[in-house]
């Protein structure tokens, strides 16, 4: 009975034995199983970008349209110069013809359009001009309070006689020169300026008619008259005749150099002149660009840049 129960109870032990060991495999055989059947279900619950994209509230469409409007605002805003540097890289002829650079600066320089106004502030497209000025060069305040007294006495009639006869100085139709060169009231008090007058109402006008063919004599005739500088004696250095506008749609003009001595009050100017007339021959327009002569010899920053003002006088 003895060896009968140990013998029992040896072959219940090795049959626990063996059902530990077939549980334990049976197991290790099924966590491969498992495993193969859970990776498939893993990947698939990975999200796709369009699904994150729509958890965070957003899709393709609205970050396409936010890089097309960030784009669009940065180029308006001029951002970081973004527009200026795209203009520079533009030939010189679109930027002109689309009129953008009027709004942002190409490179150093801007353009500027000028229309001619009559006394009661009404603007003509006689003499209508063109031409770049430094970017960083602002409107004459001065000349703006002036333009708008000019326009007040027009409207009264209780002027005196002396008050009226001040209407009969030439003001400019726009002046620009640098910032900062401001007197005690906050006007522009520089000698250094680029102005335009458009002396319209003309018939028939032109250069070689009106003022003659030769450049050196126009130059003498119009230094010596009315539009000469009022202060000073100028002295004429140089005056040559150019053609300039685009091709089947040139004007002659007239650009001459001269210097003003203003005596020991001042130091002395030096300036350069362009004279044309319209295309219709109703208008005399004159651009003037002034500074110091001890600035153009001095400055070569100054020379390029004035000199590169009066070269881009275009009508328009």
């Amino acid at each position: 009975m003895r060896r009968t129960n140990t013998w029992r109870l040896r072959s219940a032990s090795d049959g626990n034995d063996a059902i530990d060991e077939s549980s334990a495999s049976s197991a290790e055989d099924s966590q491969p199983i498992m495993q193969s059947t859970l990776q498939p279900a893993a990947a698939a619950a990975e999200p796709t970008p369009t699904q994150l994209m729509s958890m965070m509230g957003t899709s393709p469409r609205r970050i396409f349209l936010s890089g097309i409007s960030s784009t669009a605002i940065a180029l308006s805003a001029n951002f970081f110069g973004v527009t200026s540097n795209v203009l520079s890289a533009l030939p010189e002829e679109f930027s002109e013809k689309s009129g953008l650079d009027t709004f942002y600066p190409r490179g150093d320089y801007k353009r500027v359009i000028v229309q001619s106004t009559n006394n009661a502030g009404i603007a003509s497209n006689a003499g209508k001009c063109s031409f770049l000025i430094p970017k960083e060069w602002v409107a004459d305040t001065s000349l703006a309070l002036a333009q708008a007294q000019r326009q007040a006495r027009a409207l009264d009639y209780s002027m005196t006689n002396g008050q009226q006869q001040q209407t009969n100085i030439v003001l400019p139709d726009a002046a620009y020169g640098p910032p900062g060169n401001r007197d005690r009231q906050g006007l522009s008090n520089g000698d250094t300026n680029v102005s335009v007058i458009v002396n319209n109402g003309l018939r028939n006008f032109s250069l070689a008619t009106s003022l003659g063919s030769d450049p050196t004599s126009a130059a003498e005739v119009l230094l010596s008259s009315k539009y000469a500088p009022r202060k000073g004696s100028p002295k004429l250095v140089s005056a040559v005749a150019e053609t300039r506008g685009e091709e089947g749609n040139t004007v002659l003009v007239y650009q001459f150099e001269y210097t003003v001595d203003r005596g020991e009050k001042a130091k002395p100017l030096q300036a350069i002149s362009v004279v044309a007339g319209s295309r219709a021959g109703d208008a005399f327009i004159t651009l003037t660009v002034v500074s110091t002569q001890e600035e153009w010899d001095s400055n070569p920053i100054v020379d390029e840049r004035l000199r590169r003002v009066a070269s881009s006088f275009k009508l328009v």
